[in-house]
């Protein structure tokens, strides 16, 4: 009987592992999927789909003459795991909406 318990606790945890590795590996295969090119649905070329960073130049001289000249940009970046995030809650609640007329 105490051979059994044991043979069952053993096989618990093998599948107990395989569960995991597979949702972890499944995880993180939804985040390379996402962070890499392949994973965004944006089209590239259009310009209204993502909009051109915001830059400010500042020059600037100095005492001898020389120019600086100091680039700043601004850009909207998304983190991956918000896009992620996104996507998931888009399968529990989806848009059903018309898509909207340009």
């Amino acid at each position: 009987m105490a051979r059994s318990k044991l043979r069952l606790a053993v096989w618990n945890a093998r599948a107990a592992l395989l569960y995991s590795l597979g949702g972890w590996t499944a995880l993180g295969g939804m985040l390379h999927y996402t962070m890499t090119s392949g994973g965004s649905l944006e089209n590239k070329s259009d310009p209204q789909a993502k909009p051109a960073p915001r830059q400010e130049i500042h020059t600037t001289e100095t005492a001898l003459g020389f120019k600086v000249t100091t680039i700043t940009t601004y850009r909207e970046v998304e983190p991956p795991i918000t896009r992620l995030l996104r996507r998931v809650k888009s399968y529990f609640f989806p848009d059903d909406s018309p898509p909207p007329e340009n």
